[in-house]
């Protein structure tokens, strides 16, 4: 099991790959964002997981960065209630 802020953690190595976009380090950075605020964890979960979907179907994002984009989502899905 995975917990938030593991996800939280691999997100901001996306936030901070200097290969990554302006447009990609925003919304990774907007994730961050879903997943830190005070909120029911379900809820969170389910944003994060739409907005990373999202993120990853954009045609403008690497293959190396949708890979890690999708990883966490699978991650998402297996996070514990704390």
């Amino acid at each position: 099991m995975t917990s938030a802020e593991e996800i939280v953690s691999m997100l901001r190595e996306i936030s901070e790959d200097q290969n990554a976009t302006k447009n990609i380090k925003s919304k990774v950075e907007n994730i961050i964002k879903i997943l830190s605020a005070e909120e029911e964890l379900s809820m969170k979960i389910n944003k994060a997981s739409h907005e990373l979907d999202e993120l990853a179907s954009n045609n403008d994002v690497d293959s190396y960065t949708r890979t890690q984009l999708l990883g966490i989502v699978s991650a998402l899905e297996t996070v514990d209630e704390e």
